[in-house]
């Protein structure tokens, strides 16, 4: 038996959908807090749980094969739910784990504040005995979208960031979504391998370049001072709170966090190449110009 964690969440159900299609719906079960989020997803059977009661848990893990463990939202209790979930499993029998981390989770000195726990997570997972993989995921360009500033960018012809020359490689939520589906199924890579699933690095005046070619709408890239990008990206429209927290990666992202190089692990797990940047906006070009 399969089971999905967090499965009424964004990725959850992308997942959900794709394990469906390679395994069939009888044999996968959706473990979340909320099931009535899940609308039955092609028919598959619901188990609620919540990690933070960990007597929830057994029932929710009973008889599952292979979990795919999304990790839950950052919040200063997430590794200790991560624990109960992982203990969980072992007692469940549960044969092998898949999880969502992100790149460099465990590199020494990272400076991200998201890759701590998740750092920590793998270390539990490790300890834990469990046979698992760890997919390493890099920053997803739908955050763009939610927090709007690639809207903004686009309405007001320019990205300010203080980010200089770093890259990121982006990989969208949907073709992560494929990617976790396809390892949970058993495909893609033996257990015990660290995975990073990450795009070609970009820098943000090819960010820029890719909303321009994707809109037709011209943006270029701002470079500011570090203690200037939220207070520009407010300008453009972004919420203060979302503005301060994407201003913050940026040292992060100007020092090579996220510049992970490519080594076909994306490709070997969808089949093809991560859908491009400029790609995915083209597939959101009425929402990028405020339609």
């Amino acid at each position: 038996m399969f089971a999905i964690t967090g499965a009424s969440g964004r990725l959850g159900r992308l997942t959900l959908a794709a394990l469906v299609d390679r395994v069939g719906a009888a044999g996968v079960v959706a473990v979340t807090r909320t099931p009535g989020a899940v609308a039955q997803t092609r028919r598959v059977r619901t188990r609620t749980a919540d990690f933070a009661d960990p007597a929830t848990l057994p029932a929710a893990f009973d008889g599952v094969r292979r979990l795919l463990l999304i990790s839950a939202d950052r919040t200063p209790g997430r590794l200790a739910l991560h624990r109960a979930a992982i203990g969980a499993a072992v007692a469940a029998g549960v044969e092998h784990v898949v999880y969502t981390s992100v790149v460099r989770a465990a590199d020494p000195g990272n400076p991200v504040p998201e890759a701590l726990d998740h750092g920590r997570t793998e270390a539990l997972l490790t300890a834990s005995g469990l046979a698992h993989t760890v997919l390493r995921v890099n920053v997803w360009p739908d955050l763009l979208l939610l927090s709007g500033l690639a809207r903004l960018a686009v309405s007001a012809g320019e990205l300010p960031s203080s980010a200089g020359d770093g890259r990121v490689g982006y990989v969208s939520r949907a073709d992560t979504a494929l990617a976790a589906a396809a390892l949970l199924a058993g495909e893609g890579a033996p257990p015990g391998r660290l995975l990073d699933f990450t795009g070609p690095g970009l820098t943000d005046g090819q960010v820029a370049s890719a909303l321009t070619e994707a809109t037709g709408r011209p943006v270029r890239h701002r470079p500011v001072a570090d203690h200037e990008v939220a207070g520009a990206l407010t300008a453009l429209g972004v919420p203060p709170a979302l503005a301060t927290g994407w201003g913050e990666n940026d040292p992060f992202r100007r020092a090579g966090w996220f510049d992970v190089p490519e080594d076909g692990t994306a490709r070997r797990l969808l089949g093809r190449e991560p859908v491009t940047l400029t790609d995915f906006f083209a597939s959101h070009r009425t929402e990028l110009l405020g339609g």
